[in-house]
C-alpha cells in the first residue's frame, strides 16, 4: 500500500527541517518532518498521497545544497524496513 510518507536521500549536512518545509511546502501541506542530518536522510509527511505523489514528479533529482534528492514514496514492506532500522534515531 503506498503511504503519504517521502523518504528523501542524498541530503546535505547543512539541510535542516526549515529547508524541506520550505521546498516540500510549494507541492502541498506536510504534517511532519524528521531527519537524521549526519545520514543525509529525511522523512517527511504529506497530507494525502496525491500530495507525495506531486513531491516526487517535481522535486525527485532537484538539487538542495548542491547535493541531488533522491525522494520516494514509502509503500509498506519499504517503511517497516525502515523503521525497524531507525527507530532509535527518531524517539
Amino acid at each position: 500500500m503506498i503511504t503519504s510518507r517521502l523518504m528523501v536521500e542524498n541530503l546535505d549536512t547543512m539541510t535542516t527541517e526549515k529547508h524541506l518545509d520550505n521546498l516540500f511546502s510549494t507541492c502541498g501541506d506536510i504534517k511532519r518532518i524528521r531527519m537524521s542530518r549526519n545520514r543525509g536522510l529525511g522523512f517527511v509527511d504529506m497530507t494525502s498521497v496525491s500530495e507525495a505523489k506531486r513531491v516526487c514528479a517535481k522535486l525527485d533529482g532537484s538539487v538542495l545544497w548542491g547535493r541531488s534528492m533522491k525522494i520516494q514514496i514509502m509503500d509498506d514492506s519499504l517503511q517497516n524496513r525502515f523503521i525497524y532500522l531507525f527507530s532509535r534515531l527518531f524517539k
